[in-house]
């Protein structure tokens, strides 16, 4: 087994070398595929950088077959301002691939790593994100909407084996025209399945800005656990406590109609039906103001971090019954 370090070099416009992010690459003695980890696209996001380091130790001495890739960070300015967006320009990183070389800092950034990433033909790609402090560990698949239909249906099968293999909750990403409406085609999962053809997920587990070494390890053995379904580690898969079996789509919660305090009345991996009370808001003498109510069946995904709730804002996450293919 070898390990290896390089790096992206990100240009600016005038070819001039303006930033770089780590990559750090796992290779067995034993043939096997190529998968590609990502963490940190959203720079306040670091539960993924740090379970990257925890699987740089641990492939040291577990790989057994093919070869892992991984980059600690993909968004390393946001990392050091704390910030969701990608300074200088202050945009989603996440909805920028596969970049241009002529565009924005963020776009030639993505174009950076698209370039480097693409050309090492992987046959999976895993990206690490986090939700809030109050949800449940998921796993998302995204749509393969812009693929022809003998592809798509190709694909199908083998996103929602490797999603599954994660022992986490299943998701799948919004229906094709919303998830076209929100750029999702143009994340980086998104834009693996889109463009390269290949399966890839995006993995939310535990809160953003701070290390939990509880999600740290969740996310880790995620990642085993589908290294192990691709005979590349050994080991017993661990299933996520929390795990709601099922077919879901993402979704939010219902918009708000009047400001307040949010509480939550159900916990994250909530199942529930049309017309529970899934939160409440309620004003500063403690009466309440709204019950936030599901109109059709799903489950608690997470909730926001935030205290307050304006109007028109949705007080968290939540997946419903899925009836729509991949």
């Amino acid at each position: 087994m070898t390990r290896a370090i390089s790096r992206v070099h990100v240009g600016a416009r005038r070819g001039v070398v303006s930033g770089e992010l780590p990559v750090i690459t796992h290779t067995a003695s034993a043939a096997g595929p190529l998968v590609v980890i990502t963490a940190n696209l959203h720079g306040d996001e670091i539960t993924g950088t740090h379970a990257v380091f925890a699987l740089d130790r641990l492939l040291g001495h577990q790989l057994i077959a093919g070869t892992v890739v991984l980059y600690p960070t993909t968004n390393p300015g946001g990392l050091a301002a704390g910030t969701r967006v990608s300074p200088p320009d202050d945009v989603d990183l996440n909805r920028q691939f596969p970049g241009s070389a002529r565009g924005t800092w963020s776009s030639r950034l993505a174009a950076s790593l698209w370039r480097d990433l693409s050309a090492r033909d992987p046959a999976l790609l895993i990206d690490l994100h986090s939700d809030a402090p109050a949800a449940i560990p998921y796993a998302i698949i995204d749509r393969p909407a812009r693929l022809p239909a003998a592809q798509r249906e190709a694909l199908a099968g083998p996103l929602l084996a490797v999603a599954d293999a994660t022992g986490f909750t299943v998701i799948r990403e919004y229906a094709d025209e919303a998830y076209l409406q929100y750029q999702l085609d143009r994340s980086l999962a998104g834009a693996a399945v889109n463009l390269l053809g290949i399966p890839a997920l995006t993995l939310e587990v535990g809160p953003r800005r701070g290390v939990d070494e509880h999600a740290v390890a969740t996310m880790v053995q995620g990642v085993r656990n589908v290294l192990m379904s691709w005979k590349m580690v050994e080991g017993q898969p661990l299933i996520s406590a929390t795990r709601v079996p099922g077919i879901w789509r993402r979704s939010v919660t219902p918009r708000v109609r009047k400001a307040g305090m949010c509480r939550p009345v159900m916990p994250p991996g909530q199942v529930f039906v049309r017309g529970e009370v899934l939160a409440q808001v309620r004003n500063l003498y403690g009466d309440l103001e709204e019950d936030v109510v599901a109109t059709e069946p799903g489950v608690v995904l997470s909730w926001v971090e935030c205290g307050w709730v304006a109007v028109g804002a949705v007080t968290g996450t939540i997946a419903v019954a899925d009836a729509v293919a991949l």
